[in-house]
Protein backbone atom coordinates (compact mmCIF):
# COMPACT_ATOMS: atom_id res chain seq x y z
CA UNK A 1 0.00 0.00 0.00
CA UNK A 2 1.40 3.38 -1.03
CA UNK A 3 -0.24 6.77 -0.63
CA UNK A 4 0.92 10.38 -0.55
CA UNK A 5 0.18 13.36 1.70
CA UNK A 6 0.32 17.07 0.94
CA UNK A 7 -0.87 19.69 3.39
CA UNK A 8 -1.05 23.30 4.56
CA UNK A 9 -0.92 24.65 1.02
CA UNK A 10 -2.12 28.09 2.15
CA UNK A 11 -3.06 29.42 -1.27
CA UNK A 12 -3.81 33.12 -0.73
CA UNK A 13 -2.08 36.04 1.00
CA UNK A 14 1.45 35.44 2.28
CA UNK A 15 1.64 34.67 5.99
CA UNK A 16 3.95 36.52 8.37
CA UNK A 17 4.51 35.56 12.00
CA UNK A 18 6.51 37.59 14.50
CA UNK A 19 7.83 39.73 11.67
CA UNK A 20 9.07 36.78 9.59
CA UNK A 21 7.60 35.64 6.26
CA UNK A 22 6.79 32.05 7.19
CA UNK A 23 4.24 30.98 4.56
CA UNK A 24 6.14 31.35 1.31
CA UNK A 25 3.18 30.71 -0.95
CA UNK A 26 3.87 33.14 -3.82
CA UNK A 27 4.74 30.21 -6.12
CA UNK A 28 2.37 27.66 -4.58
CA UNK A 29 0.69 26.95 -7.92
CA UNK A 30 4.06 25.91 -9.33
CA UNK A 31 4.64 23.63 -6.34
CA UNK A 32 1.26 22.01 -6.89
CA UNK A 33 1.95 21.47 -10.57
CA UNK A 34 5.28 19.86 -9.67
CA UNK A 35 3.55 17.65 -7.10
CA UNK A 36 1.00 16.42 -9.64
CA UNK A 37 3.72 15.61 -12.17
CA UNK A 38 5.79 13.74 -9.59
CA UNK A 39 2.83 11.72 -8.39
CA UNK A 40 1.66 10.78 -11.89
CA UNK A 41 5.05 10.07 -13.44
CA UNK A 42 7.12 8.69 -10.57
CA UNK A 43 5.38 7.90 -7.27
CA UNK A 44 2.04 6.59 -8.62
CA UNK A 45 0.27 6.33 -5.24
CA UNK A 46 -3.00 4.52 -4.57
CA UNK A 47 -4.44 7.86 -3.42
CA UNK A 48 -3.48 11.31 -2.12
CA UNK A 49 -4.62 12.90 1.14
CA UNK A 50 -4.73 16.69 1.55
CA UNK A 51 -4.47 17.23 5.31
CA UNK A 52 -6.18 20.61 5.49
CA UNK A 53 -5.49 24.35 5.30
CA UNK A 54 -5.68 24.44 1.52
CA UNK A 55 -5.90 28.22 1.75
CA UNK A 56 -4.71 31.26 3.66
CA UNK A 57 -8.01 32.93 4.40
CA UNK A 58 -8.87 36.14 2.56
CA UNK A 59 -12.60 36.63 2.02
CA UNK A 60 -15.45 34.26 1.23
CA UNK A 61 -15.38 34.72 -2.53
CA UNK A 62 -11.60 34.37 -2.87
CA UNK A 63 -11.47 31.49 -0.37
CA UNK A 64 -14.01 29.52 -2.42
CA UNK A 65 -12.12 30.34 -5.62
CA UNK A 66 -8.82 29.18 -4.12
CA UNK A 67 -10.21 25.92 -2.75
CA UNK A 68 -11.93 25.19 -6.04
CA UNK A 69 -8.69 25.93 -7.91
CA UNK A 70 -6.79 23.36 -5.82
CA UNK A 71 -9.54 20.75 -6.09
CA UNK A 72 -9.70 21.16 -9.87
CA UNK A 73 -5.91 21.08 -10.23
CA UNK A 74 -5.58 17.91 -8.16
CA UNK A 75 -8.13 16.23 -10.42
CA UNK A 76 -5.18 15.90 -12.80
CA UNK A 77 -3.83 13.25 -10.45
CA UNK A 78 -4.32 9.71 -11.73
CA UNK A 79 -5.66 8.60 -8.37
CA UNK A 80 -8.38 9.51 -5.87
CA UNK A 81 -7.87 12.57 -3.65
CA UNK A 82 -9.26 12.72 -0.11
CA UNK A 83 -9.61 16.02 1.77
CA UNK A 84 -9.30 16.85 5.47
CA UNK A 85 -10.79 20.13 6.71
CA UNK A 86 -8.36 22.66 8.16
CA UNK A 87 -9.11 25.65 10.36
CA UNK A 88 -8.11 28.14 7.63
CA UNK A 89 -10.53 26.51 5.19
CA UNK A 90 -13.43 27.32 7.51
CA UNK A 91 -12.64 30.94 8.44
CA UNK A 92 -15.07 32.34 5.88
CA UNK A 93 -16.82 29.21 4.62
CA UNK A 94 -19.40 27.02 6.38
CA UNK A 95 -18.91 23.31 7.00
CA UNK A 96 -21.66 22.53 4.49
CA UNK A 97 -20.06 24.74 1.83
CA UNK A 98 -16.64 23.20 2.38
CA UNK A 99 -18.05 19.66 2.08
CA UNK A 100 -19.54 20.61 -1.29
CA UNK A 101 -16.28 22.16 -2.47
CA UNK A 102 -14.52 18.93 -1.53
CA UNK A 103 -17.30 16.91 -3.24
CA UNK A 104 -17.81 15.03 0.01
CA UNK A 105 -20.96 14.34 2.03
CA UNK A 106 -19.27 15.11 5.33
CA UNK A 107 -16.04 16.49 6.78
CA UNK A 108 -15.49 13.22 8.62
CA UNK A 109 -15.76 9.92 6.82
CA UNK A 110 -14.02 6.60 6.15
CA UNK A 111 -12.97 4.56 3.15
CA UNK A 112 -11.27 1.28 2.35
CA UNK A 113 -8.26 0.80 0.10
CA UNK A 114 -6.62 -2.56 -0.30
CA UNK A 115 -6.61 -4.38 3.01
CA UNK A 116 -6.73 -1.20 5.10
CA UNK A 117 -9.50 1.00 6.52
CA UNK A 118 -8.83 4.76 6.47
CA UNK A 119 -10.58 7.20 8.82
CA UNK A 120 -10.75 10.97 8.30
CA UNK A 121 -11.57 13.03 11.40
CA UNK A 122 -12.74 16.64 11.58
CA UNK A 123 -11.15 18.72 14.34
CA UNK A 124 -13.60 21.55 14.89
CA UNK A 125 -12.21 24.86 16.17
CA UNK A 126 -13.97 26.82 18.92
CA UNK A 127 -14.05 30.60 19.22
CA UNK A 128 -11.10 30.47 21.64
CA UNK A 129 -9.06 28.65 18.92
CA UNK A 130 -9.09 25.29 20.69
CA UNK A 131 -9.94 22.27 18.57
CA UNK A 132 -12.13 19.27 19.42
CA UNK A 133 -13.33 16.00 18.01
CA UNK A 134 -16.91 16.34 19.24
CA UNK A 135 -19.27 13.84 20.87
CA UNK A 136 -21.21 12.55 17.87
CA UNK A 137 -18.00 12.07 15.93
CA UNK A 138 -16.41 10.21 18.86
CA UNK A 139 -19.30 7.75 18.79
CA UNK A 140 -18.90 7.39 15.03
CA UNK A 141 -15.14 6.80 15.40
CA UNK A 142 -15.72 4.09 17.98
CA UNK A 143 -18.23 2.39 15.68
CA UNK A 144 -15.88 2.57 12.68
CA UNK A 145 -13.13 0.88 14.66
CA UNK A 146 -15.47 -1.68 16.21
CA UNK A 147 -17.05 -2.80 12.95
CA UNK A 148 -14.04 -3.08 10.64
CA UNK A 149 -11.88 -6.18 10.54
CA UNK A 150 -9.04 -4.30 8.83
CA UNK A 151 -6.01 -2.46 10.15
CA UNK A 152 -6.68 1.29 10.23
CA UNK A 153 -4.97 4.59 9.50
CA UNK A 154 -6.36 7.88 10.85
CA UNK A 155 -6.05 11.37 9.33
CA UNK A 156 -6.83 14.67 11.09
CA UNK A 157 -5.70 18.30 10.77
CA UNK A 158 -4.78 19.22 14.37
CA UNK A 159 -2.42 17.20 16.55
CA UNK A 160 -3.56 14.19 18.58
CA UNK A 161 -0.17 13.43 20.14
CA UNK A 162 1.28 15.19 23.17
CA UNK A 163 4.23 17.21 21.87
CA UNK A 164 7.06 19.31 23.22
CA UNK A 165 6.57 22.48 21.20
CA UNK A 166 9.96 23.99 22.04
CA UNK A 167 11.37 25.50 18.86
CA UNK A 168 8.12 25.46 16.92
CA UNK A 169 7.97 28.86 15.17
CA UNK A 170 4.17 28.99 15.35
CA UNK A 171 3.03 27.25 18.52
CA UNK A 172 5.79 27.22 21.13
CA UNK A 173 4.08 27.68 24.49
CA UNK A 174 0.63 27.45 22.89
CA UNK A 175 -0.46 23.79 22.80
CA UNK A 176 -4.11 24.86 23.03
CA UNK A 177 -3.82 26.35 19.52
CA UNK A 178 -2.45 23.28 17.78
CA UNK A 179 -3.28 20.14 19.77
CA UNK A 180 -6.80 18.71 20.01
CA UNK A 181 -8.21 19.52 23.45
CA UNK A 182 -9.76 16.07 24.04
CA UNK A 183 -6.87 14.22 22.42
CA UNK A 184 -6.48 11.81 25.35
CA UNK A 185 -10.06 10.60 24.86
CA UNK A 186 -9.50 10.12 21.13
CA UNK A 187 -6.17 8.37 21.68
CA UNK A 188 -7.85 6.02 24.13
CA UNK A 189 -10.43 5.04 21.49
CA UNK A 190 -7.60 4.53 19.01
CA UNK A 191 -5.31 2.50 21.27
CA UNK A 192 -7.98 0.23 22.77
CA UNK A 193 -9.15 -0.78 19.29
CA UNK A 194 -5.80 -2.50 18.63
CA UNK A 195 -6.43 -1.78 14.95
CA UNK A 196 -4.78 1.59 14.25
CA UNK A 197 -1.25 1.36 12.86
CA UNK A 198 -0.67 5.09 12.20
CA UNK A 199 -2.19 8.54 12.72
CA UNK A 200 -1.31 11.55 10.53
CA UNK A 201 -1.89 15.23 11.23
CA UNK A 202 -0.62 18.56 9.92
CA UNK A 203 -1.20 22.14 11.20
CA UNK A 204 1.98 22.30 13.33
CA UNK A 205 4.24 23.11 10.37
CA UNK A 206 6.95 20.57 11.18
CA UNK A 207 7.79 16.90 10.68
CA UNK A 208 7.63 14.93 13.91
CA UNK A 209 6.85 11.44 15.15
CA UNK A 210 5.47 10.50 18.56
CA UNK A 211 4.40 7.15 20.00
CA UNK A 212 1.42 6.67 22.32
CA UNK A 213 0.49 3.16 23.49
CA UNK A 214 2.46 1.69 20.61
CA UNK A 215 0.69 3.80 17.96
CA UNK A 216 2.85 6.18 15.86
CA UNK A 217 1.53 9.72 15.39
CA UNK A 218 3.09 11.67 12.52
CA UNK A 219 2.98 15.45 12.00
CA UNK A 220 3.65 16.49 8.39
CA UNK A 221 5.21 19.82 7.40
CA UNK A 222 3.46 22.51 5.35
CA UNK A 223 4.11 22.74 1.62
CA UNK A 224 5.03 26.42 1.97
CA UNK A 225 6.68 26.77 5.39
CA UNK A 226 9.93 28.75 5.57
CA UNK A 227 11.54 25.80 7.32
CA UNK A 228 14.69 26.57 9.33
CA UNK A 229 14.39 30.21 8.22
CA UNK A 230 16.21 29.49 4.97
CA UNK A 231 14.03 31.82 2.93
CA UNK A 232 12.43 29.20 0.72
CA UNK A 233 9.30 27.09 0.81
CA UNK A 234 9.80 23.58 2.11
CA UNK A 235 7.79 22.07 -0.78
CA UNK A 236 7.16 19.20 1.64
CA UNK A 237 5.04 16.21 0.75
CA UNK A 238 5.16 12.73 2.18
CA UNK A 239 5.06 9.27 0.63
CA UNK A 240 3.78 6.52 2.91
CA UNK A 241 4.44 2.83 2.25
CA UNK A 242 2.79 0.14 4.37
CA UNK A 243 4.21 -3.36 4.04
CA UNK A 244 3.14 -6.07 6.49
CA UNK A 245 1.76 -3.33 8.76
CA UNK A 246 5.15 -1.58 8.84
CA UNK A 247 4.72 2.15 8.20
CA UNK A 248 7.50 3.82 6.21
CA UNK A 249 7.13 7.62 5.91
CA UNK A 250 9.42 9.41 3.48
CA UNK A 251 9.31 13.20 3.68
CA UNK A 252 10.20 14.73 0.32
CA UNK A 253 10.92 18.31 -0.74
CA UNK A 254 13.68 20.74 0.18
CA UNK A 255 14.21 19.15 3.61
CA UNK A 256 13.92 15.39 2.96
CA UNK A 257 13.89 12.93 5.83
CA UNK A 258 12.67 9.42 6.54
CA UNK A 259 10.72 8.04 9.48
CA UNK A 260 10.47 4.25 9.66
CA UNK A 261 8.21 2.61 12.19
CA UNK A 262 7.61 -1.08 12.74
CA UNK A 263 4.29 -2.08 14.34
Amino acid sequence: MKFAIITDIHLGPEGHHKGVLRKMNKDVKIYLDNFVKEMNNKIKPEFVVVLGDLIEQDNKIKDKEHINYIVQLLKKLRCTVYYVAGNKDLKNISEEELSKLFHQKSLYYAFDSGRFHFIVLFSKVSEDRTSWVEGEQKIWLQKELDTTNKKCVVFVHHGLADQDLTGNPWFEGMPENCLIANRKDIRNIISTSNKVIAVFNSHLHWDKQHIHDGVPYFSIQSLVENEADKGMASETHAVVNIVNDKVDVEVKGNHPKKILTSI
